[in-house]
């Protein structure tokens, strides 16, 4: 019936998952876990059992430079991979997220950045996980019964991560972390990237034209 077949998948959305040095691992995770500490203690007690979030600049405290590093020289790969020819860009914020059993995050973005990620100090079994939606909302508008769900006809995925483990994807794609099943808490550190001149630069319109009359 037919000679060959292909199939090709257009508009990927990419994730990276980068394995962050054991060395480094350590350090950073001593670091982190010491800054919760200095800061829950600061605080006044929260409802027990809730999720716990820190300030969202971290990338400004020196005891966080190792992960802001860390991030650098990956967003470096991810836009040589990208074909992106700039390596000016900068961490916009950076916060931490302790989520104990039973707890969870709703599915959302992070508007007015170009990259996000998470850094996983902690990740328990029953709580090593986090989903992307497609963020194509017509692609659910006929939703036949499949005999198998694939990357080709789920319109989400889930992604198991562990401890000392770098996820990053682009800002726009949805995700959302699973309620904690696991016995023991989960933390995470979350950031942003963009483009460090993009109001000055990449924002301009790419094409130009000459508005200089013809002389006659």
């Amino acid at each position: 019936m037919f000679g060959e077949k292909d199939t090709i998948q257009i508009f990927p959305y990419p994730v990276w998952l980068f394995s962050v040095d054991a060395d480094r691992v350590e350090t950073i995770n001593q670091k982190a876990n010491a800054a919760i500490t200095q800061m829950r203690q600061a605080e006044p007690p929260g409802i027990p059992g809730a999720h716990w979030q820190s300030p969202n600049d971290l990338q400004a405290r020196d005891e966080f430079g190792e992960l802001v590093e860390t991030i650098s020289g990956a967003t470096k790969e991810i836009f040589t991979e990208l074909r992106i020819p700039t390596d000016a860009f900068l961490v916009t914020g950076m916060w931490i997220n302790l989520r104990p059993p039973g707890t969870q995050h709703p599915a959302h973005t992070h508007p007015n950045n170009y990259l996000s990620g998470t850094y996983y100090v902690t990740a328990p079994s029953g709580g090593d996980a986090i989903v992307f939606r497609d963020p194509r909302v017509e692609t659910n508008i006929i939703s036949p019964q499949f005999s198998e769900q694939t990357e080709l006809n789920t319109r989400e995925i889930m992604v198991p991560v562990e401890p000392g483990m770098l996820v990053m994807f682009p800002s726009w794609l949805p995700h959302f972390v699973p309620p904690n099943q696991g016995n023991a808490d989960r933390i995470s550190i979350s950031f942003n990237v963009m483009f460090e001149s993009y109001g000055e630069t990449i924002s301009r319109p790419k094409w130009t034209f000459d508005q200089t009359p013809e002389e006659s």
